[in-house]
Formats: C-alpha cells, structure tokens, sequence
C-alpha cells in the first residue's frame, strides 16, 4: 500500500478493500511513463496519487464536484512532492477537457451515481485519444456499498460500445464489476 493509501485508510476515508479495488483499477489501466491519466470522481485522490507514482513525468488530472475534497488533494500531494497533479471541478457527464486529451482514464464507484449512463461514456470516449485506455471498478447491488441505482453490466457494456470503446474486458467479483476497455 502506498503512503497516501496508508493515509486515507487510517483517516477513515478508505479501507483495504477498497485500497485493493483501486489498486485492480490502475494495474487494468496499463499506465505507462509519460501518460496523461483523468481521475473521474477523484475526492480525496486514491487514484489519483497512486496513478501519478506510475507515470513518472506525465500528468494526472483529477476531476470532481467537491471543491474541498479536490483542495485536500492537492495540499497533500504538494506535502508529498507529487508534482505534475491537477484538478478541475466538474462532473463525469460533462468533462471539462478537449476531445482526445487524455491516454487513460480511471474511475471507481461514479457511474451507479450518475444521472444519464449514455452521456458520461460518450463523455469518456471524447476525451479519451485514439487508442486510449478506461479502467473503473464499480459495485453492483448487494455489494454492501449499494450505487444510488443498479448498475447492470450488459447496458454499460452497451453503452460504451455505443461510444466508440473496444476490447471491453468484464469481470464481476465480489458484487463488484471491473472494466477494462481502449478507444478505438
């Protein structure tokens, strides 16, 4: 477990398991040195940090509504020297970032909280370049952490096909899907 991992497991803000999950999600992402990687749904930054110990000189930008959550982030990340972080308030269904600007994207537990499915993959896809990476680990119901709506694995698959991803790789273990898919 990372140092910042550590930090937000003994603060409450994250358990093992969850630690664990993130963890599956970044090692599906194939990060590579020099990659631009979004954090969709970041908070308090799991992802986000563990991600930009991955990429070396690349740069992690780490989008989400909580102004404070992202404020925190990033006071920590300076603390640790993590240069080459961002943020920028927004949501999954409209990303504020130009088409084709990020190699990878990574989220965990956001889509079963968003209101339209159709437009945040259509959104991923956008700001996904050719040839880029998604990775996101989501629970289903009877997971014990319940999305605000069932999250069925068939019409996310649907829709993200819809949006131009390929190679979708889906797993559920656990009441917990994970997905790995490339834009074409």
């Amino acid at each position: 477990m990372s140092d910042w991992a550590d930090w937000l497991v003994a603060h409450g803000h994250a358990d093992e398991q969850t630690v664990a999950e993130a963890e599956r999600v970044l090692e599906a992402a194939e990060l590579r040195p020099g990659d631009t990687v979004l954090d969709v749904g970041a908070g308090l930054g799991l992802l986000t940090l563990a991600a930009h110990a991955r990429i070396g000189d690349g740069w992690v930008i780490a989008i989400d509504p909580s102004a404070v959550a992202l404020e925190e982030l990033l006071r920590v990340a300076h603390e640790a020297g993590a240069n080459g972080i961002m943020y920028l308030i927004g949501d999954a269904d409209v990303l504020p970032l130009p088409d084709a600007s990020v190699d990878v994207a990574v989220l965990q537990a956001v889509l079963g909280r968003v209101a339209d499915l159709a437009r945040v993959c259509g959104e991923l896809a956008r700001v996904l370049r050719p040839g880029g990476r998604l990775s996101l680990s989501e629970p289903l119901a009877g997971s014990g952490s319940e999305p605000a709506a069932p999250l069925d694995p068939d019409a996310l698959a649907a829709e993200l096909r819809s949006a131009g991803l390929v190679d979708l790789e889906l797993e559920v273990d656990r009441a917990r899907l994970f997905l790995g898919a490339r834009r074409a």
